[in-house]
Formats: structure tokens, sequence, C-alpha cells
């Protein structure tokens, strides 16, 4: 039985000559070989973990490798695990970009230099020259991420009146910066992780000057420009039946300073990812702030007119709570998983059956989803297919609790209360129609923020945030309903009198490639 040190405060204070001086104590001790050894080994891991602890270059994957502690993924079979004749599946790259995978470049004809279609062949002097595939060379030419244009307009003056004829021009009236330079902006710093100041620097080598200062007044006038459409989507959205959300941290300055002076209760700052779908469109939402999640969507649920509760997928965390309005839970089975993953190597025979079990299922979601079925279609499959594989691994669980197999509070005692307590939660998608499986798509979602937080650190004001999640929710929408970011971006900046009007009639997904 392993021992619980889940509650127990932990201090290594032990010097490496005091470690090298038991290594040789228990050399010299009458043991069994694999005893000694499981001590030597235990206590070199000890030594190098506090070398590891002192280099700056230290980082959690160093300490996994240590550990030979691996991901939550599971490897995939080899050749001689799989059924006969049945071979490993290849990656999805198969090859190289054709020219359907550069539907954006510029296409030059190159006619041949000396025939024509129709004339007589020059070899044999007999056939006529028919049409045949062209030959393609696709060439990749380098240029600045911005670029600029000077246009000069002649001009004269009278000699005698001093009036000034100046040509005319169509960009003397125009902004500075036109919409593809203002995308290709908020593109590099929300969704590539681009700060300001690097943009800066890179642009210098090109001889475009685009200082950190004119990016964010640009990124900034632009949110405010589609903060009517990020309106649109939350009004859309609350409507719709299935909602996944969860939290990530965030770091905002000016409430920092606000917690060092006692200015706010609530010391925490986060961004709310909040996905919303319809069975047709999803809906990214971003909300940075010191609310939760639960609070978060809560507030996008409020005025909510359909009678029916929607289905709201997260994981276990209290934070995640809708509370002012009956809402049906579903929680995550990949969070349920996930601790007995972590668990394989301690409870070897343990863990692979509940992952065996949960992967089952895994597999109907999986056909499901590769044959198009319909929440309806998928609901009386996941009932025919998945339900006895859940009543099966349930009987296991409270099985195992129930008969004392296994003790409480182990760490496999926890990860089987945790699924049994949360059992309604974790099963919905066998009741409900559409209810998913897990939250890993909005973790997917949230992993933009950490990216940013990690390449820029923080956000200075809530007005900072306030244009991230703008402009990044527009961006996120794009992607999941198929459609291409910049070019949305630049439509709707092309149509400002008609956003400002009706700003419903541009939502991401009502942009094609037709409108361009």
């Amino acid at each position: 039985m392993v021992k619980n040190f889940k509650n127990k405060d932990i201090r290594i204070e032990i010097s490496e000559e005091e470690i090298n001086k038991r290594i040789d104590q228990i050399e010299l001790l009458d043991i069994e070989d694999d005893l000694r050894n499981f001590m030597l080994d235990a206590l070199y891991a000890l030594v190098k973990l506090d070398q590891i602890m002192g280099m700056k270059e230290t980082t959690l994957a160093r300490l996994r490798k240590i550990f030979n502690k691996k991901s939550e993924k599971r490897p995939a079979p080899s050749e001689d695990q799989l059924p006969n004749g049945e071979k490993p599946k290849q990656g999805k790259n198969q090859g190289r970009n054709g020219k359907e995978d550069y539907p954006g470049a510029e296409k030059k004809w190159h006619p041949h230099e000396s025939l024509k279609m129709g004339e007589r062949c020059p070899d044999c002097t007999k056939g006529n020259l028919c049409a045949y595939e062209p030959g393609i060379y696709i060439r990749v030419t380098g240029s600045p991420l911005l670029e600029a244009t000077i246009h000069e307009t002649e001009k004269f003056r009278c000699s005698g009146c001093q009036k000034i004829f100046e040509a005319k021009s169509e960009v003397k009236d125009q902004e500075k910066y036109d919409e593809k330079a203002k995308a290709i902006i908020a593109l590099l710093k929300y969704r590539a992780s681009f700060p300001f100041y690097r943009l800066e620097k890179i642009q210098k080598h090109f001889y475009v000057p685009m200082p950190a200062s004119t990016q964010w007044d640009i990124v900034s006038d632009l949110a405010r420009f589609l903060r009517p459409i990020w309106s649109s989507m939350v009004e859309v959205a609350m409507e719709w039946g299935n909602f996944r959300i969860d939290d990530t941290k965030a770091k905002i300055i000016s409430l920092m300073k606000e917690n060092k002076i006692g200015g706010s209760k609530r010391k925490g700052i986060y961004t709310t990812g909040v996905i919303a779908e319809n069975g047709v469109y999803r809906i990214n939402l971003y909300l940075t702030g010191r609310k939760y999640a639960g609070e978060n969507l809560t507030e996008i649920l409020k005025n909510r007119n359909s009678p029916y509760p929607p289905v709201v997928m997260s994981d276990a965390l209290g934070t995640n709570r809708v509370k002012i309005m009956k809402v049906i839970e579903a929680l995550c089975l990949s969070h349920g998983r996930r601790q007995f993953v972590d668990l394989e190597k301690i409870f070897k025979e343990e863990s692979e059956f509940v992952l065996k079990m949960i992967s089952g299922v895994y597999k109907v979601e999986k056909e499901c989803r590769e044959k198009y079925f319909n929440p309806r279609k998928r609901l009386e499959i996941h009932q025919e297919k998945s339900e006895p594989i859940m009543e099966d691994l349930k009987k296991y669980l409270d099985r195992a609790m129930e008969e004392k197999l296994v003790e409480p509070n182990s760490g496999l005692g926890n990860a089987i209360n945790y699924m049994r307590k949360r059992w309604v939660g974790l099963t919905a998608f066998l009741r409900i129609e559409g209810a998913p499986l897990d939250n890993n798509l909005l973790e997917e979602s949230l992993r933009v923020h950490v990216l940013n937080r990690k390449n820029w650190l923080f956000f200075r004001t809530m007005e900072g945030a306030m244009v991230a999640d703008t402009i990044l929710s527009l961006i996120k929408t794009c992607e999941s309903n198929g459609k291409n970011p910049f070019d949305y971006l630049v439509w709707v900046q092309k149509n400002k009198s008609e956003v400002i009007k009706n700003p419903k009639n541009f939502l991401p997904w009502c942009f094609s490639s037709q409108n361009i």
C-alpha cells in the first residue's frame, strides 16, 4: 500500500555529503540486493534532483525525463500488436503542398517560346501538337510583413495668383494604414503571440518603421470598431444549447497594483474561455478580469429567453458553476481519465482496465464523428455501444470501494472516488443530444491566451485585456467555422458603415470568399 503524502508538508534539508555517507552505510548492510539497489537509486535520484533544481535552465520536461514521467497521450500500438493484416495508421501529412494549397498566390502563364497548339511535331513531323497538363513550379519569395508605398502627386503654382494645382489621387484622403495592414498587425499580436516591440524591431530591418505605440493605436481602434460584432455574438450565443467553459490565469498590471494596496477583496485574475454551439456554428468568446468562468457564463445567460436549460461542459471545479438558472451539468471525462494515466506506473493493472474501458467510449465517439451522425443518431449509437461499457466501468469502481479492494485515501482511491461522485455529469453524453464527452476543445482554445501570456507576459490595463478578448474572439470564431480570419477582418473594415448599422449581418459565418 502506498502511503498518502497529499496533505503532508515535506521539506528536504539533507546535504549531499550526508547522502553520500548514507550510501556507504547502505552498501555495507546485510539486506537483499533488490532492496539495497532500490534504496541506492532513491538516494542517487535525490542528489541528481538537487543538482537539476540548481540549474538555471531547469524545465518541467527535464524533470519528467529524470523521473520517466510521460504525458497522458497513449502510445500508438506497434505493428505486432495489431490484428492480422492491419497496418499502423499514417500521419495526415502525406506530401508537399500542391498548387491548391496556395489559393491566394499570383499565377503567371509561360507560353512556349516557339511552338503553338495544332502545329506539326518538330521531332516526328507526323503528329499535331495537342494541349497537355501544364508544368507546375511553385516559387515562394520573401517580403516584409508590412510594406509601404510612397505616393507623390505633381503640383504647380501660378507665378501670378499663387494658386496651387495638384494632381488627383485616390489615396490622398485615405488612412495611412489600410485594412490589410491592420488585420496583419492584429493577427500577429493576438493569434501568433507576436509582441509589439518584436514587430517594431523586425520592420526596422525592412526600412518600414512600425512603432509599438502605433501598433497599439491601430489594434485598440480596431477593437472598438469590432466590439458591436462581439456583443452580437454574445446575444446569439446565449440562446444556443451547448456551452463549454474553463479558466486560465491572466496578468493585468493595474489589477495587480490594486491587490498590493488592498483595493479588491478578490485577488485572482483570469481569462475565461467560452465555446457556444448550436450544431451548425460555433462561437468562441474570451473574457478577462476578476470573474470566474461560472460567473462569466451566468452574465451571458442572464437574459436568455429559451425555455430549455443549456448543457454546460466543464471540469468539476466549483468556480465553473452557473448559480442563477437551471443548467444541465456535463463533466469532462478526460479529467477523470487523466488521474488514472498518472497512476498507471504504480497501479498498472487497475489503471489499464479503466483506460481501456474509456478508450472504447472514445472509439464510438470517433465513429460518430467520421460518419457525420447528427446529435440524435450520435446519442442512439452511444446508448447502444457506450452505455454497456460505462455500466461495466461503474460496477468495477463501486466494487473496488465497497469491497475495500482499494485504500480510499490512496491515489487510486482518490481517482476512483472522483469518478464515482461525479458519475451523473461524466455520463451526460448518454442522456442528452449533443452533450460532449470532454472539454478538450475549450482547453485547446485557451492555449492561445496561455501562449500570449508567455510571449508578452501581461496586459497593462483592463482596456488592453478587452482589446485582446474582442479581437481574439473573432479570430477564433472564424477558425472554428472554417473562415479565413485575415480575409474576414479586411471585409468588415471595408464595410464600416454597414457594420455600425447592423453588426449581426457581419458575424464570422456570414463571410464568404465571394465577399473579397
